[in-house]
């Protein structure tokens, strides 16, 4: 006998944080229509805006991966005491073994700072910000966050190395000076939590941006591919090189700025920035010695610099609300 298929009724209610957000995702078996979605001002004398889009990503063997994004609504902007609203109707969101459909927001407001550390003590949720400029906050201010990256000792109960997670507001309680407050963001009994600069996923480099400055493949030039990955942490950079590359440990090459392209954490992977940067120890034609190598495979280590930052802080600014009916398809 056939199973009728179940329906259930879903509210999500959020605070818009910086960066990019992922609203809701269709789960396996399931088909999904928005029958409304708003965002809310919530601040004062302020103009954010938001772009809410549909995101349809492959998950077919072949082609796993490829995003198409539909922008619904794009710089949408919200005046003092309003609303905008976002869907009012019906938007259907499908699970296939081929497709797996989701809502995205990115919000732009005043008042986004950089994170620089973050201490928390897990058993009363006390948690310390310092920021990378000051962060003119005051006490009894809401605040949101995003892209905070910690290490724990146990994944055990923990869904994300990426806080807050579901997102959340928080208050102020606590002004130490203009670039460190304090808040609570709630307690894990027991798991501690230690912060970390933010993930780096490399996503393209201009061809020969890197070049061999001594050895016998002086002048040569170096293609990264897919493949290349950097350590925040330890500021190992290490590169998948389109040929092989032929370098040892006696070799120094430079970096042409602003040809390495990363996502990182810190926005959750929204906005490609491009790297060394004229500020970084890389850039500007330093040499930088080869650190390790394999004979003459495609792949080679080198040391660029550490990053110490890692998410966005700031005011409550905008909050979100939707409907959602879901259908099981199973």
């Amino acid at each position: 006998m056939a199973i009728a298929p179940l329906n259930k009724f879903l509210t999500i209610a959020v605070p818009v944080a910086p960066g990019l957000q992922e609203l809701y995702k269709a789960p396996v078996g399931t088909s999904a229509i928005v029958l409304y979605a708003q965002v809310s001002n919530v601040g004062v004398n302020t103009f954010p805006t938001v772009t809410f889009t549909h995101r349809r990503t492959s998950v077919a063997t072949r082609t796993i991966g490829n995003e198409r994004n539909n922008r619904i609504v794009k710089d949408g902007e919200i005046p003092p005491n309003d609303a905008l609203v976002l869907i009012d109707g019906r938007l259907v969101l499908e699970r296939t073994a081929l497709i797996s459909d989701s809502l995205t927001l990115t919000g732009t407001q005043s008042g986004i700072t950089t994170i620089n550390n973050v201490t928390y003590t897990s058993n009363t949720g006390l948690t310390t910000v310092t920021t990378l400029v000051p962060h003119g906050l005051s006490v009894n201010d809401q605040i949101t966050m995003a892209g905070i990256a910690f290490t724990c000792p146990s994944t055990a109960g923990i869904t994300s190395s990426i806080f807050p997670a579901p997102q959340a507001a928080f208050t102020v309680e606590k002004v130490i000076n203009n670039i460190t407050f304090e808040t609570n963001t709630g307690f894990v009994n027991n798991l501690p939590h230690t912060f970390r600069p933010s993930f780096h996923r490399f996503v393209r480099a201009t061809p020969n941006c890197i070049t061999v400055t001594s050895g016998a493949q002086n002048n040569a030039t170096i293609s990264p591919i897919k493949g290349t990955t950097y350590d925040s942490v330890t500021g190992i950079l290490s590169v998948t090189a389109a040929a092989p590359h032929n370098l040892t440990t006696n070799d120094n090459i430079q970096f042409d700025n602003n040809t390495l392209f990363f996502k990182c954490s810190q926005d959750n992977y929204f906005q490609e920035k491009s790297y060394p940067r004229s500020t970084d120890p890389a850039a500007n034609g330093n040499n930088l010695g080869v650190t390790t190598f394999v004979g003459i495979a495609n792949t080679f280590t080198v040391n660029v610099g550490v990053t110490t930052t890692g998410g966005l802080v700031g005011p409550l600014q905008m909050e979100f609300i939707c409907s959602i009916l879901e259908n099981s398809t199973s």
